[in-house]
């Protein structure tokens, strides 16, 4: 299980990447995603901040959406916030599907292939390289969950070949996707979830070309400009003029993380008890992140592994950095230790509750949803 890493508000790392999924898919409140992405941002993730995007837009988005790679390409490449809000908002309008995202799960999770073929290859195999013939005969079978899982380990040449000669695409077709393939590597670099997706567009939307041009849509500067206000501006001073640091979090802390989360492993997962983590041990991983490194690294600090603490060599160094960063997530209010917390989370949480949320249109009798067990999370 991977350290848990506190954010710049003391977030959970993996659950305001999560939160931010499930209320992108959810389409429950633009400002809401704006929020979360930003807290990622602003914690100095910011190379992750895109993975993420990348990730989700292929896993969700690029089925119903194929044309909006290029755009989303060109804003990584000016790797701005605004750039980021932008893409988020047109993601936040789109249509979204589950195929590309449920069938890399299984291949994750699970990844056993129980169907050996026998008897007589069918003819058109022939003219398919024989080391792609399990994930064709898969893909016709419509066994996708067992397609997925028999992907190589590396895209060559031959696979789009192969997927020119089975779906029977031009051949400007073929060399468009090879095209954006090659020229997204150095944004994105998952060739395998790539090349499913593109598999996934021509078996789940295989007229994605006829689909009209769409225009799309910018971030406002003054939309910009208020999330930043939440992000930068100073807390209110107490009736004695003086900062109120301890408050930081009950005013910063705006939105809960989703309790859909729990259908997740989590970082969590791996801690014994998250109250002790926040009530004595908060710097430590929050350290983690790379605007608190930032932050401690100023000063002449040792990091205690074995009693996951940070040691201040010197006192008046020591009361400097709690002067601008006393948080204390153990005095904060109970509202406001559960935004973070989850406290509030039912323990019985799993693939099968985040699935009917978020695709209660998708209908869940496939074969290979017998092989999910009823405990089993999802991972992201």
């Amino acid at each position: 299980m991977a350290k848990l890493i506190l954010t710049r508000y003391l977030y959970i790392f993996d659950e305001v990447g999560l939160s931010f999924i499930i209320c992108l898919l959810k389409k429950h409140s633009l400002d809401e995603c704006y929020f979360w992405i930003s807290e990622l941002y602003l914690s100095g993730f910011k190379d992750k901040v895109w993975d993420l995007i990348w990730f989700i837009y292929y896993d969700f988005y690029y089925i119903q959406n194929p044309l909006f790679e290029s755009f989303l390409s060109k804003k990584y490449r000016s790797r701005e916030l605004k750039d980021i809000f932008t893409v988020v908002k047109n993601l936040f309008k789109f249509k979204f599907s589950p195929e590309i995202f449920i069938t890399r799960q299984y291949n994750h999770l699970i990844k056993e292939i129980s169907l050996v073929f026998r008897g007589k290859k069918p003819n058109w195999l022939s003219v398919i390289p024989l080391h792609y013939h399990a994930l064709f005969r898969f893909i016709d079978k419509k066994l996708y969950h067992f397609a997925v899982s028999s992907l190589p380990e590396t895209v060559e040449d031959d696979l789009f070949d192969a997927i020119q000669i089975y779906f029977n695409i031009s051949l400007k077709q073929i060399d468009d996707f090879k095209k954006n393939f090659v020229e997204n590597q150095s944004c994105y670099h998952n060739p395998i979830h790539k090349i499913w997706a593109i598999i996934c567009l021509l078996l789940f939307n295989p007229n994605y070309s006829n689909s009209k041009k769409i225009i799309y849509f910018g971030c406002k500067t003054e939309d910009y400009d208020t999330m930043l206000k939440i992000h930068q501006e100073h807390i209110p001073l107490n009736k004695y003029n003086s900062p109120q640091i301890y408050k930081t979090l009950d005013y910063k802390c705006i939105y809960s993380v989703s309790p859909l989360c729990s259908s997740f492993y989590l970082m969590r997962d791996g801690e014994e008890n998250i109250n002790h983590c926040y009530w004595y041990h908060w710097e430590y991983f929050a350290y983690e992140s790379p605007l608190w490194k930032e932050r401690f690294d100023k000063y002449d600090i040792f990091i205690d592994e074995e009693k996951k603490k940070i040691i201040f060599h010197d006192d008046d160094e020591l009361e400097d950095f709690y002067s601008q960063y006393g948080y204390d997530p153990d005095e904060l209010s109970g509202e406001t230790q559960n935004k973070f917390l989850m406290n509030h989370m039912p323990d019985d949480y799993n693939w099968k509750v985040l699935y009917m949320e978020l695709f209660p249109n998708y209908d869940l009798d496939k074969q290979f949803y017998k092989t999910f067990d009823k405990d089993l999370k999802f991972t992201y």
